[in-house]
This record gives structure tokens, C-alpha cells and sequence, in this order.
């Protein structure tokens, strides 16, 4: 028996299609701005005089403006989450307990509605951004945060939208971006109480609103009216069209591939 061998080339590529934050990662750059401003951010994190409370960023005003809103929503346990608002969030520090609080990421209270909202692929093409330091939002000014606060309660709230599913399904009925976010399951994230999974969906959108909240406070301090500019800069070049950039790298550098493998691809790619 003769056994043929094919000699074939194969690539693979994760191009994590979720990933849309222009600052996930310290890039290497020549651009002093862009350099000056990470090296801030982190010294900014790190000197805990510039810590303060949440509620000194994100107020009762706010907060009240929130449950307004999920009310209006027929979204449940916001009595619970009121009083968890009151007794714990509202009270910690910003960086030092919620930002640096281990257990947040583990049971995906802000991760998973970022993932579900950062950057959403319509039925139509298009594409929507949520109002938010951690993407391409090119919406309007994220200025201050009562500008911000305004767009984020429109895009959640009053943003009625159909999903992209896949090119051979009929798509999503039209809904509120705010339905979108679903319970957070123990069996997959044990680390979520009892109490937490009951009021999972309201939880989920108030950490999202203070991780939001806290990232603009952050670049509003160190770089008031240039962290915008810096973002756009990024976003152009490793976001915005980012789909067809890919696939013009793959037909130039990689035409003479047999086998390309995708990972952690978009149903719209």
C-alpha cells in the first residue's frame, strides 16, 4: 500500500471579534499623547488619594434616574437593588472596590452586559455603540458625565433595535437594548449569591453604569477634552473597519493558505 502525502498551509487567527476597547492593551506607539495618557491613567489608578466614592460620580440623582428607567421597563427586584445601592455600592470607593474588586469580574456584573452592549451588530448592517469610554462611540461628546448620562440612558432605554443574528435566520424582533441583558446563571458562575442571581438583571445594568461612570471619571481627570481625540486616533486604526482590514490582510498575506482557521468570529463576519 503507497500512502500520498499533501503538503498543505494552514493559519489560524483569533481575531476576538468582542473585543472592540481601543484601550484593552498598551500598545507600542510613537505618539506622545497617546503615551502620556496611558502612563496617567495608571498612575492615576494606582495613587489612592484620587480614589473617592462612588456616589460622589455616580449620584442618587442618578441612581433614582435608573430605576426610573428599568421600572419602565417591567425589569423586577429594583426594591432590591435599591437597598443593596444604598447599603453597599453607593458607599464604596471607585477604584479600589469596584474597579479592583475581584469578585465583580469573576460573577460578570459589568463584563457580561459590556460584552452583550459594548458594540452591537444590527439586522440593518449597522453597527451601535454603547455611550462609553471602552469603544468606538462616536455619538457625541463624552465631555463630562452628566453629557455621558444623557446618551447612556437613550441608547439602554430608548434605543429600540433588531440584532444580527446570522445571514440564514430572520433576525431579532425589535427591543430595547436594555432587554437584551439576561440573568447571570449560577450553575455557570457560582460565585453569584442567591440574592444576587434574584436581582441579576437590574445588578448587571447598574455595573454597568458605574463601570462606565468611573472610566470617564478617570479620563476626565487626567486628560480632559484630548483622551476623545486619542481614542479616535485608535479606533480608526484598529476597530473602525475592522472586518474588511482582516480580510485584506488574510488575501495578502495568506492567499497561498489551503486551510484558514477563524477563532472568536463575529456571526456578521
Amino acid at each position: 500500500v503507497r500512502t500520498h502525502f499533501c503538503l498543505m498551509h494552514v493559519a489560524s487567527w483569533n481575531i476576538a471579534a468582542v473585543n472592540n476597547n481601543p484601550f484593552e492593551y498598551w500598545i507600542t506607539s510613537s505618539n506622545e499623547q497617546y503615551n502620556k495618557l496611558m502612563y496617567d491613567v495608571q498612575c492615576f489608578i494606582e495613587d489612592r488619594s484620587k480614589d473617592v466614592r462612588i456616589n460622589s460620580i455616580f449620584n442618587d440623582v442618578m441612581f433614582s434616574e435608573l430605576i426610573f428607567e428599568m421600572e419602565s421597563h417591567n425589569i423586577l427586584g429594583l426594591s432590591e437593588l435599591q437597598n443593596l445601592w444604598n447599603d453597599d455600592y453607593s458607599q464604596r470607593m471607585a477604584i479600589k472596590d469596584f474597579l479592583k474588586d475581584k469578585s465583580i469580574g469573576v460573577k460578570r456584573l459589568a463584563s457580561m452586559p459590556d460584552r452583550i452592549t459594548n458594540t452591537i451588530n444590527l439586522k440593518d448592517g449597522q453597527v451601535l455603540m454603547r455611550p462609553t469610554v471602552i469603544n468606538a462611540f462616536n455619538g457625541g461628546s463624552l465631555a463630562s458625565i452628566d453629557d455621558w448620562w444623557v446618551l447612556w440612558k437613550k441608547f439602554m432605554f430608548h434605543t429600540e433595535i433588531e440584532i444580527f443574528v446570522d445571514n440564514n435566520a430572520q433576525g431579532s424582533q425589535p427591543q430595547a437594548v436594555c432587554n437584551l441583558i439576561s440573568p447571570i446563571l449560577r450553575g455557570k458562575y457560582p460565585a453569584i449569591t442567591v440574592q444576587e442571581h434574584a436581582i441579576s438583571i437590574p445588578l448587571q445594568i447598574l455595573c454597568l453604569a458605574l463601570l462606565d461612570s468611573i472610566f470617564l471619571f478617570i479620563m476626565n481627570s487626567v486628560a480632559p477634552g484630548a483622551w476623545e481625540t486619542v481614542r479616535r486616533d485608535l479606533s480608526n486604526a484598529l476597530i473602525v473597519n475592522k472586518f474588511p482590514k482582516i480580510c485584506d490582510i488574510l488575501a495578502a498575506s495568506y492567499h497561498d493558505c489551503d486551510v484558514i482557521f477563524i477563532q472568536e468570529a463575529a456571526a456578521v463576519f
